[in-house]
């Protein structure tokens, strides 16, 4: 059904909550104007698969709850259970993620680590260049504390440790009417940094607005008020505020067993010397999905950083399959990323 205004259909006490809730957005821009973050989310590869092929898409939601993305909704959802897992830069570094949605609620479980990285700390035989014990060697190379020509490690005396990064993230959805919804998400991070550990807190919202059947139109703040990462090593790390506005159409044909599916995404940081760390203050990503009888997705996209990425997703009654690759300049140097999901369709199971 159409209707032509909003106003019927926000009660006073709604109206009061979205102008609190558009305060909330827009504090950030003058609260947090000198804090830097000292890097950018940790946990892009997390995000859903369909997002990350449709160009790391924020502002609007996907088949599955992405870490740092919109989860509003206007109609009823799937309940799904989602596991996927990244193999990232070659295979170093690797990610699971564990998802799912049940009413108005959605819920993240994130893992990121590199495994068995070597320290070479205490292994070094520090002999000089002639390579003999006790030798007070002329050059004074012997018991420098450096690696110089004719040293070597011991092999024995090489030990291996881990990093690892978690994520828990718990988002809520909520109607205002037929045509408008607003989430807010709450996260709780953890990483171990083998000698250094650190503990954080964030908090992300958004809107989901449909003008007319087919399109979306769709915004989310992330890092709202920031989200602030406290060190064992005293130093505090701040992820500043981002704002992502997207929209979407689904372009169908009478005769034609295809859908046409393009996405539109502006990125704007909220202050001057983020965006001179990421070089622009604004970028933009670009996605188109093509969907096969509602059975078969190929999603293409370009994120904000220029990079191209690609996906797929086959769709059965109880479960979906993902897959999605990017072709960054990085993989050419550290390998390429793989991305595989899978997603179970609990609704049809009747299990609740």
């Amino acid at each position: 059904m159409m209707i032509t205004s909003l106003e019927p259909w926000v009660p006073p006490g709604r109206k009061l909550a979205m102008k609190y809730f558009l305060l909330l957005i827009c504090l950030p821009a003058f609260l947090l104007a000198e804090i830097v973050s000292y890097g950018e989310d940790p946990f892009v590869l997390g995000m859903s698969i369909d997002a990350y092929a449709l160009g790391n898409i924020k502002a609007l939601p996907m088949a599955s709850p992405s870490p740092g993305s919109n989860v509003a909704y206007l109609t009823p959802r799937d309940q799904k259970l989602g596991f996927q897992h990244t193999e990232g830069f070659g295979g170093v570094y690797q990610t699971d993620v564990l998802s799912g949605n049940k009413d108005n609620w959605s819920l993240v479980l994130f893992r990121g680590g590199v495994s068995g990285i070597p320290d070479t700390r205490d292994a070094l035989l520090d002999y000089g260049t002639d390579g003999v014990a006790g030798t007070a060697d002329s050059d004074g190379t012997e018991d420098n504390g450096e690696l110089d020509p004719g040293e070597r490690l011991s092999i024995n005396s090489i030990s291996y440790f881990s990093t690892q990064q978690f994520l828990a993230e718990l988002g809520y959805s909520h109607m205002l009417n037929p045509k408008l919804a607003v989430h807010g998400t709450a996260r709780l991070l953890y990483h171990d940094l083998y000698s250094e550990s650190a503990f954080g807190v964030g908090f992300h919202g958004g809107m989901l607005y449909q003008p007319f059947e087919k399109m979306r139109l769709g915004i989310e703040v992330t890092d709202m008020l920031s989200t602030t990462l406290f060190w064992s090593s005293g130093l505090t790390e701040v992820y500043v505020p981002q704002v992502f506005l997207g929209a979407d159409y689904y372009l169908s044909f009478k005769n034609i067993p295809f859908v046409i599916h393009p996405i539109i995404q502006a990125e704007v940081s909220l202050t001057g010397k983020q965006a001179g760390l990421n070089k622009e203050s604004w970028g933009y990503a670009t996605g188109l999905e093509i969907g096969f009888q509602n059975q078969l997705f190929i999603q293409l996209g370009r994120n904000a950083l220029d990079q191209f990425q690609v996906g797929a997703r086959i769709r059965t009654k109880y479960i979906d399959l993902h897959y999605g690759t990017g072709f960054s300049e990085l993989t050419t140097v550290a390998g390429q990323t793989h991305r595989v999901g899978v997603a179970l369709n609990i609704g049809e199971f009747d299990l609740f």
